[in-house]
């Protein structure tokens, strides 16, 4: 039995409680449906510079809030934060008996941190730069890359981190703005995870989240691409990072656990996937190299990247091509279905044992309106069948849902028509 309570409060906020037994620790967080999916041209990269303040612990504009941090980080308490495409998050991981305080925390970050001194805001403005000017440095960013090329520069294509003038010109009011625009309680699902008496956790919830004033949500639209496109950006260095990504559907499609077991079997870092021996034990072409999917509400991505050498670039994206026209036209094997489901069952297990990857994987379910378990997640990797593998792969896998990123030297015109599965 998943032991999980999903219940809302009048104004709207929507409770998750996920009761663990035999524990002594617990977890609690708060998702808002705010990231860079929301933004535009003028204000990309703001939802990230608000997310840094809301949990800075030097906002002395908020007495209250800089008290309750201090009370429980003195007993322990880890605290983190973070934005993505369609979420920003606050969350706390501490001993039972921290609970109710990790509570009042959050209610205090989300309701009562409505604006910020001039110096606070000027001193985060030049950390969130820093953070966006090394993003922007680093072949880490091919993953978004790829994706702003799939989806275009708008919605889950546009990048969290933004764009760097936004931040720097960004004022209070804007920030302010955001507050009242996104942090309402009917966009917001508040996640407690541990060994609980939900009784209890309901009426500290209610206590310090029932008088979140009920306002109104900005309404939006998706919007997407029509096509998907290239992303290249030339540079120097001897190295070149590319990705090959395909679009898939979002993350309550049922064909997401399918996408999931593809890419392990096509490009997990172990040396048995398909593009690694290809690729990496048999070419020598690179040794950083795999396959991963991105998941949102409504999209997804399925993505191969690698790091190697400008002259290999043609190559390795012909291999590579080459194994998705394989896995198209015949799809897998019974050994490497078994062999990918294995691997993510560990990884789910390993999930299962931690805390706070449970209260993220409940956050970002229950921000989508949709309720799973890891439990749910096992249960789902068992059934998947060669069969409709297979199908998945022949749907995805085919040049019009293809884009490609390039960071680093290439010739990009030799390079698009190696571009094609038939």
């Amino acid at each position: 039995m998943y032991d999980i309570l999903n219940v809302y409060l009048e104004n709207g906020l929507r409770i998750v409680i996920h009761r663990i037994p035999n524990i002594k620790t617990i977890a609690c967080g708060i998702w808002v449906r705010q990231g860079s999916k929301y933004e535009d041209a003028n204000t990309s990269g703001q939802s990230h510079l608000l997310e840094h303040l809301m949990i800075n612990m030097d906002n002395h504009g908020n007495s209250r809030f800089q008290e309750l941090m201090r009370e429980v980080t003195s007993e322990g308490v880890i605290y983190n934060a973070g934005t993505t495409k369609e979420n920003t998050s606050f969350y706390f991981t501490g001993l039972s008996d921290t609970l109710e305080k990790c509570i009042k925390t959050l209610a205090s970050i989300v309701i009562e941190n409505k604006s910020f001194p001039e110096e606070l805001l000027e001193n985060e403005k030049k950390v969130v730069v820093q953070e966006a000017i090394s993003f922007y440095s680093s072949f880490g960013q091919i993953k978004e890359r790829i994706g702003q090329a799939l989806w275009g520069d708008m919605d889950v294509g546009r990048i969290i981190v933004g764009n760097i003038e936004n931040i720097k010109n960004c004022k209070n009011e804007n920030l302010e703005n955001i507050i009242k625009m996104a942090y309402t309680p009917e966009n917001s699902t508040l996640v407690i995870v541990g060994e609980l008496e939900y009784q209890d956790v309901l009426k500290i919830v209610e206590e310090n989240f029932a008088d979140w004033k009920d306002t109104s949500t900005r309404e939006y639209n998706e919007i997407v691409e029509s096509e998907p496109g290239i992303y290249f950006n030339s540079g120097g260095g001897k190295n070149t990072v590319i990705a090959i990504g395909f679009r898939t559907g979002g993350y309550t499609e049922k064909e997401r656990i399918n996408i999931d077991v593809i890419s392990k079997i096509m490009g997990d870092t172990s040396l048995e996937s398909r593009l690694v021996k290809e690729i990496r034990v048999k070419k020598g072409l690179a040794y950083n190299l795999g396959t991963f999917t991105s998941f949102y509400e409504n999209k997804g991505t399925f993505s191969f990247t690698s790091v190697c050498a400008q002259e290999s670039v043609e190559e390795v994206v012909k291999l590579a091509i080459e194994e998705f026209q394989k896995a198209k036209e015949s799809g897998f094997s019974k050994t490497e279905l078994e062999r990918a489901k294995r691997i993510l069952r560990t990884s789910r297990l390993l999930e299962l044992g931690n805390l706070t990857s449970q209260l993220k994987f409940l956050g970002k379910c229950g921000s989508f309106g949709h309720l799973y378990s890891l439990e749910q997640e096992l249960r789902n990797l068992e059934k998947v069948e060669l069969e409709s593998l297979n199908r998945t792969a022949a749907e995805i896998i085919k040049s019009d849902n293809l884009s490609v990123a390039v960071i680093g030297n290439c010739n990009i015109d030799k390079l698009v028509p190696i571009l094609n599965i038939n």
